[in-house]
């Protein structure tokens, strides 16, 4: 398969460390900056910001003591090699499972929430593999950090639609966040057709990707080239998601990206995946249609597009019967 170019500029280093601090005219110029990246490759490198290690040392475990945590209905826990093949790739056929293994972690729930002890099926409890409790504490420590970045880069994206600072402050007030830990080895032994990580797109609003110590993730332009971001340490990829290109009318499309380990290593990643709460009705914002640039999308129920999601492209979804379907988006 032919090689990701530099990026060349095309995917800019952007410090979000002015806006953080609130100070004058730094919104306004980094929404600015963002509405021009979006509507180009849709990625860009946030700088100012170790779970590495806790990735690591739970992926060094044995087999069986992983497989003991091996996601079920919901994708909380250890999704094994060979298990993931992305079929809602619109941009490749995709046929091989996707070379590597997965830790996912979602919002972190009681034993006691009224969502668990009721039984909603769109909820869980992490799994947390015994004896290693420096691994809980490190990974929910920076699921803590990440959600107030993400809220805040969430917040000026809507400056950059022309939208009030706050509007998807409703929408996200129990964000979905998922934190998947990923190992994949080296591209030497993949089989044609096979990627670290498959051509696909971001499903949920954001992403946030702190880089990791190897480079390996290739991104798509709208020209059909794939690039490589900047890679710079103690730095941020963000990228916009589906649920954000519904909410635009595609004024910001997703952006294609995979990822080829050829390092001749190992290499982790630790996504960070950020979108608007299970409840929340996605449809496109006043600001992104017009007469001439009609809706797009009909309202969408953000849980029904994750279970949609995860029965397509996760083989121990697609063994099991689907629920039944929730139907009030579109009288929501």
């Amino acid at each position: 398969m032919p090689r990701a170019a530099d990026a060349a500029g095309r995917i800019p280093l952007l410090d979000i460390g002015p806006y953080l601090a609130g100070e004058p005219g730094a919104r306004a110029t980094l929404a600015r900056a963002i509405e021009r990246t979006c509507r180009d490759t849709g990625f860009l490198v946030s700088a100012n910001h170790d779970t590495f290690a806790a990735a690591a040392a739970f992926f060094d475990l044995p087999t069986e003591r992983k497989l003991a945590l091996k996601v079920g209905d919901l994708n909380i826990g250890y999704l094994p090699y060979g298990a993931q093949i992305v079929r809602t790739s619109k941009v490749h056929a995709n046929t091989q499972p996707n070379l590597s293994e997965s830790f996912y972690i979602v919002n972190d729930l009681s034993p006691d929430d009224p969502r668990i002890v009721s039984g909603d099926p769109l909820y869980g409890l992490n799994k947390w593999p015994g004896g290693m409790p420096e691994f809980k504490a490190a990974t929910l420590a920076y699921t803590r950090a990440m959600r107030p970045l993400a809220a805040k880069m969430v917040s000026v994206v809507a400056t950059s639609l022309g939208l009030s600072d706050d509007y998807f402050v409703a929408g996200f007030n129990e964000p979905t966040t998922t934190l998947r830990l990923i190992r994949y080895p080296s591209h030497a032994g993949a089989e044609a057709n096979q990627f670290g990580f498959a051509p696909h797109i971001d499903t949920n609003f954001l992403t946030l990707l702190a880089r990791s110590a190897l480079p390996g993730l290739e991104v798509r332009t709208t020209e059909g080239e794939w690039i490589r971001p900047p890679h710079v340490p103690n730095t941020f990829v963000v990228n916009t998601g589906e649920m954000l290109g519904r909410y635009s009318n595609d004024r910001y499309i997703a952006t294609p990206h995979r990822v080829i380990n050829d390092n001749n290593t190992l290499r982790h990643a630790i996504p960070f995946f950020f979108g608007p709460g299970l409840d929340a009705i996605i449809r496109p914002v006043a600001t992104c249609v017009s007469a001439d640039n009609p809706a797009k999308y009909e309202p969408l129920l953000y849980a029904d597009h994750r279970r949609k999601l995860n029965l397509t492209n996760f083989d121990h979804r697609r063994t099991a019967a689907s629920p039944v379907p929730r139907t009030d988006a579109a009288t929501a």
